[in-house]
């Protein structure tokens, strides 16, 4: 300071700074290697432990999740003879589902895209790349060159720029209150139940998925960004196939209709040449299901049989 007696010691503040540099090392590597032994069910985690080519990958929100549920891929490599790799978000609008996309197609290889359509993930800007700043989902991605140069492509369309800096620094992973709990979707432990139906659940979740009136700049971008999953795939040699999914038909009666959004998903698929298929009609009943809307074990057996199987199963 000024008029401090006080000397300049300039080799104390380095060796403080280096010091301070050595331990946050420490910590950053410490929480990479606790990730490797409790991460799991993040799709950029899953994607750096995945195979160098799967048959598909499974992208979307959380309707999408069950078919990655407990040995539900083994049981849809015995029905189709294809391998799958399920990496939905749960929440995860097309922005999401883009990243994750780009993250994979950049070391790794799929014979086709198997996308998961839900109208509430292009209605609110909640569920899209706000969604990847979210506790649950940034601090177990992993430290990588290959993510960190997906994730900086993603601020310029919106990801917040303190979300690309916490998983650059390392700091997401370093304040992780949860990081030795297993990274499971919580609802997985119900996959094998089938709830009595409630009309105040089906309400509430209808509230949670559509918090306000639809947004058309967040519509607008989601389908740019379904756009850019559908032309990278095919830049890697991948086919895609849009789905609807099975809904239980007390609840999708009551889901607010987003004015021209299936429309537009119709000209966009056939613009693009990829098949568009509602298989939301395809399970009504509510026992397949193990809440408002989210397929239980016998509800994923009989989506395969009505449809599903026949999908993944197919070469062209």
């Amino acid at each position: 300071m000024p008029d401090s007696e006080e000397p300049w010691r300039p080799r104390r503040i380095a060796a403080f700074l280096g010091l301070g540099l050595l331990l946050y090392a420490g910590l950053f590597l410490w929480s990479g290697r606790v990730l490797e032994t409790h991460g799991d069910r993040n799709p950029f985690f899953r994607i750096a432990h995945a195979p160098e080519r799967s048959d598909w990958i499974v992208l979307g929100a959380s309707h999408a999740l069950p078919l990655g549920f407990a040995n539900v891929p083994e049981t849809l490599r015995t029905a189709t003879g294809r391998s799958t790799l399920t990496l939905a978000v749960a929440g995860g609008g097309p922005a999401v589902t883009r990243t994750v996309a780009e993250r994979y197609f950049a070391d790794r290889g799929a014979a086709g895209v198997l996308l998961v359509i839900d109208a509430f993930a292009f209605a609110d800007p909640r569920w899209n790349a706000a969604r990847l700043g979210d506790a649950d989902l940034l601090p177990k991605i992993p430290a990588d060159l290959r993510t960190l140069a997906v994730l900086a492509r993603a601020v310029p369309r919106g990801l917040p720029l303190p979300v690309f800096l916490a998983q650059a620094a390392g700091a997401a992973r370093i304040n992780d209150r949860t990081r030795f709990r297993p990274d499971r979707w919580e609802a997985e432990a119900r996959f094998d139940t089938a709830p009595r139906p409630s009309d105040a659940a089906d309400a509430a979740r209808i509230a949670y998925l559509y918090p306000g009136p639809p947004s058309e700049a967040a519509i607008a971008q989601g389908l740019a960004d379904t756009e850019a999953v559908i032309r990278l795939a095919r830049r890697h040699g991948a086919r895609v196939a849009l789905v609807f999914p099975p809904l239980p038909d007390r609840l999708r009666a009551r889901l607010p209709v987003i004015p021209g959004l299936d429309a537009r998903l119709a000209d966009l698929a056939a613009r693009l040449d990829v098949p568009l298929l509602d298989h939301g009609a395809l399970i009504p009943e509510p026992r397949f299901y193990f809440d408002s809307d989210h397929l239980n074990r016998a509800g994923v057996a009989l989506w395969l049989e009505r449809g599903l199987a026949a999908l993944l199963g197919s070469t062209g």
